[in-house]
C-alpha cells in the first residue's frame, strides 16, 4: 500500500500542506486546551428524586426544551450549546429544587442569547417575554432576569469572554482533520455534525465527557460511517487509514488516555443509538384540544339554552298531550382527559 499521507517521508507534500494546516490552527488549540476546565461541567445527578433533588430525566427535559425553543426561534446552534452548557454548570455548583428548574432553563437560554447578541454586534432578536410565553415555564419576565443576574454571579460570567463548548471544539477538530479528509474524501458536511453535537450535548450521559474527547469522538464518528459505506462498495481509498493518525496525534496532543477515548465514544454510540430509536418509533400521542371556558362559550353559547322546551300547540289539538322533553347535556372537549396534554405548545418532551 502506498504511504503517500501525513507522518510519512515518502509523503512530503501531504505532511507539508498538513503541517501548514497544523501551524494555522495550533494557537486556537493551545487556547482551547487552557480554558477547557473552566467550561467543563461535574454532574451527579441521581436517576431518581429521594430528597427533592434534581434528576437526570429534569436535566435531559430542560434540555430538549432548549432545543425546542431553539427550534422554534430559529437560533445558532451556538446558542442551544451554550444555554446547556451554563445549565449543566449551574447545576454542578448549586443544589436546586425541581420547581426553580424551568425559571433556570428559561434564563441560561436568555444569557446565551445576550451573549451571542454581544459577540456578533448584532441587536437581540427574542426578547424575554417572548421565551418566558413560549416554554410555558409558569414563572414571569422578571423572575428570568433575576434568575438570570444569580447565574452569572455564581458562574463568575465576565462580560465579553467566549464560552469554547464542545461546538466550538467539534469545529476545531474537523478543521484539523480537514486536510486528511479531503485528501481520501471523506469530509462530512459541517451540518450533520452540529447534528451530532446537539444530539449528544442534549442528552445527561454525556455530560461529564470532556469537550476536546467528545469531540474528536463525533467528528470520527461520521468519518467511520463514511467508511462502513466504502467497505460494503469495496472502494476504499488507500490512504484512508491515515485520518486515524490525525486522531493518534490529537489525542496524545491533547492528553486523552485510551480509557477515557474508549468510554467517550461508548457513551457516544449509546445515546445515538437511543436517538434513532425514538425517531425511528411511530408517534402515537393523542390529538387533543384544549380550550377555556370563555372560548367555549363563544362556540358554543349553552348559557343561554334552558333545559325545558316550551309545549308546541298545533292548529288540530287546543291542548297538546305531549309531554316535555328534556334535552341531553352538550358534551364539550373539557371533558375530555387531559392527562396526556403537553405543557409546552412547541413539541412534547420525552425523558427517559
Amino acid at each position: 500500500m502506498s504511504r503517500a499521507g501525513a507522518g510519512h517521508p515518502d509523503a512530503d507534500e501531504g505532511a507539508s500542506c498538513s503541517q501548514a494546516a497544523g501551524e494555522r490552527l495550533y494557537p486556537a488549540l493551545a487556547e482551547y486546551l487552557l480554558l477547557e476546565h473552566k467550561f467543563q461541567p461535574r454532574l451527579c445527578l441521581p436517576g431518581e428524586s429521594e430528597n427533592g433533588e434534581v434528576t437526570t430525566g429534569a436535566r435531559d427535559g430542560a434540555a430538549h426544551v432548549l432545543r425546542c425553543l431553539k427550534v422554534w426561534f430559529d437560533l445558532p446552534a451556538s446558542v442551544l450549546v451554550h444555554a446547556i452548557n451554563l445549565f449543566d454548570r449551574f447545576l454542578t455548583k448549586m443544589k436546586v429544587r425541581p420547581c426553580h428548574v424551568p425559571c433556570i432553563t428559561v434564563s441560561c437560554m436568555n444569557i446565551a442569547i445576550d451573549e451571542f447578541a454581544e459577540q456578533t454586534r448584532q441587536p437581540r432578536t427574542v426578547s424575554v417575554e417572548e421565551l418566558v410565553s413560549i416554554s410555558q415555564s409558569a414563572c414571569t419576565a422578571g423572575d428570568v432576569t433575576r434568575m438570570s443576574r444569580v447565574i452569572v454571579d455564581k458562574l463568575a460570567l465576565a462580560k465579553g469572554t467566549r464560552c469554547v463548548s464542545v461546538l466550538e471544539w467539534a469545529k476545531l477538530v474537523r478543521a484539523l482533520v480537514a486536510d486528511a479528509a479531503r485528501q481520501v474524501g471523506a469530509e462530512s458536511p459541517e451540518s450533520e455534525l452540529v447534528n451530532l453535537v446537539e444530539i449528544a450535548v442534549c442528552d445527561a450521559a454525556c455530560a461529564n465527557v470532556r469537550a476536546s474527547e467528545l469531540a474528536l469522538v463525533l467528528v470520527f464518528h461520521k468519518i467511520e460511517q463514511q467508511l462502513v459505506e466504502w467497505s460494503r462498495s469495496g472502494a476504499v481509498p488507500e490512504d484512508a487509514y491515515y485520518i486515524y493518525d490525525y486522531a493518534a496525534q490529537l489525542q496524545a496532543h491533547c492528553h486523552m488516555s485510551d480509557a477515557s477515548l474508549v468510554a467517550a465514544r461508548a457513551r457516544v454510540r449509546g445515546v445515538l443509538a437511543r436517538y434513532e430509536a425514538r425517531a425511528a418509533a411511530p408517534h402515537r400521542q393523542r390529538l387533543v384540544w384544549r380550550l377555556s371556558e370563555r372560548t367555549l362559550k363563544v362556540l358554543r353559547p349553552t348559557d343561554r339554552l334552558t333545559s325545558l322546551l316550551p309545549t308546541i300547540e298545533e292548529q288540530h289539538y287546543a291542548v297538546d298531550a305531549t309531554p316535555t322533553r328534556n334535552r341531553t347535556g352538550s358534551e364539550s372537549s373539557e371533558s375530555e382527559d387531559m392527562s396526556d396534554w403537553p405543557r409546552s405548545p412547541v413539541l412534547p418532551v420525552y425523558c427517559d
